[in-house]
């Protein structure tokens, strides 16, 4: 909603996103390489530690969509 939000955290934080999509397809966290399914409809959580500095894409892996940008320093 809104538009790709950019999500700043530190090397080493846990980090969890609150994922509700409009179609089934899998959240991706690239850097982190976290892949994790997401049903139409529902709210999916997605935790996973940032171990790696850089900026990364949070997308929808099927539909292409930029959900974020994960920015790790």
């Amino acid at each position: 909603v809104g538009g790709p939000a950019t999500i700043e955290v530190a090397t080493g934080d846990v980090v969890t996103l609150m994922v509700t999509a409009d179609v089934d397809d899998e959240v991706h966290v690239h850097g982190a390489d976290v892949t994790t399914p997401v049903v139409a409809g529902e709210t999916t959580e997605v935790t996973f530690t940032a171990e790696i500095p850089g900026q990364f894409e949070i997308e929808l892996e099927d539909l292409g969509q930029l959900l974020a940008t994960l920015v790790t320093t």
